[in-house]
Parts: structure tokens; sequence; C-alpha cells
């Protein structure tokens, strides 16, 4: 079975529709207002209202306030979670909200990765990733197997089309990639993208 793939950062309806075509599973738009990848409420509404069903919808914030989320909400079916949100604030957001939670954990070594336990039943998914938010970076991924981890994840870190063969030899559930398929911070390229998703996916 081939691993399922979320592009995060997804910002125009040309490389939406590129990923779609080759089989992406999850596309990530960010609500960070000092990332090149932030959206406004109103430009991921548009982005987002063609997308097909079975294709995962991913709100990636970041200690973000009730209001907020509020906002946003009907236009996604996954809160990622990227802040500092303890396991009170995550089951305050999915008893409130509704939707799918995916908790990153930021990985610099493996107690830090362990901590992916104290969350429990507050979380349908995990990212691990390195703590270096849209820097390039990537942490140890020979300590996934340790994990024992029972839901599904995704790996994200520094992730593109000459390294994704050593991450998928440890079979995630996913990977997760945002700046391997752009040409500069925010701009995602379709050649790029179509490289990657027909690597992983064939």
């Amino acid at each position: 079975m081939h691993p399922k793939v979320k592009i995060c950062g997804m910002k125009n309806a040309e490389t939406i529709k590129t990923a779609i075509d080759h089989k992406v599973d999850f596309l990530g738009f960010v609500f960070y207002p000092d990332s090149p990848r932030n959206l406004t409420p109103k430009q991921a509404t548009i982005l987002t209202k063609d997308i097909p069903s079975h294709i995962g919808k991913v709100a990636v914030l970041v200690n973000e306030t009730d209001q907020f989320i509020e906002y946003i909400k009907n236009d996604f079916d996954y809160f990622q979670l990227h802040g500092n949100e303890d396991v009170k604030r995550i089951k305050e957001i999915r008893q409130k909200f509704n939707k799918k939670i995916i908790k990153v954990i930021k990985v610099t070594n493996e107690d830090s990765a362990k901590t992916y336990g104290q969350y429990g039943d507050e979380v349908d998914m995990f990212l691990f990733d390195s703590p270096a938010m849209e820097k390039s970076a990537k942490f140890d991924w020979q300590i996934l197997p340790k994990l024992k981890i029972t839901k599904p994840y995704l790996v994200a870190g520094s992730i593109n089309i000459n390294n994704v063969d050593e991450i998928l030899n440890y079979n995630p559930y996913g990977i997760d990639i945002s700046g391997g398929v752009e040409s500069r911070p925010g701009l995602k390229t379709n050649e790029k993208i179509i490289e990657f998703l027909d690597k992983v996916k064939s």
C-alpha cells in the first residue's frame, strides 16, 4: 500500500489541481502570519471549495483562538495544531468544533518524540517534525520504529525527491512535504509536485 502524502502550504488553485490529479491525500493550508505560505480565511475558502471530499483539507494553526477557528472551521476536515497546545486545549478544540486533530510533535531526540503518548485519545493523527517550523531541518528518522505508535502518523522535515526513499524505509503512514516541492519559500511548482507524487505513488 502506498504511503499517504500531504502537501502543506498550498496557495494557488493550479498547484492544488495538479496535486489532486497526481493522487495527493491531504492538502494543508497555513494560517500563521510569519509564514511565506500564510493565507487569509477568505483566500482559503476560495482555494478549498472545489477540493474533492476524499482529500483531507487541513488547517495549520499555531496557538489559535476559538474566534479564529470558528471563522475557518467550515472549510476544513482537520486542524493541525503546530503550537504549544496541551491536552486540555486539544480536548477543548475537538469538543467545540468536532474536527479531526493532527498534533505536531517537534522532535529533537527520542525523548521528545515520545511525548506523543500524552495526547491519548484526543488526537486522530500525529505529525513528527523537526522543531524548526518551516525551516529546512530534519530529525533522526531512525527514532520512529522505536516509538510503537498505534495511531496514524505523518513525517515531515526537509523531505524531498532525493531523500524520500530513506524515510519510506521506515514505513510511516504518510509523509508531509512543503518546501521540497517549491522553487522558493511559498511558491509550489507543478513540476516538483508531479515528480514527487509520481515517485511516491508509483
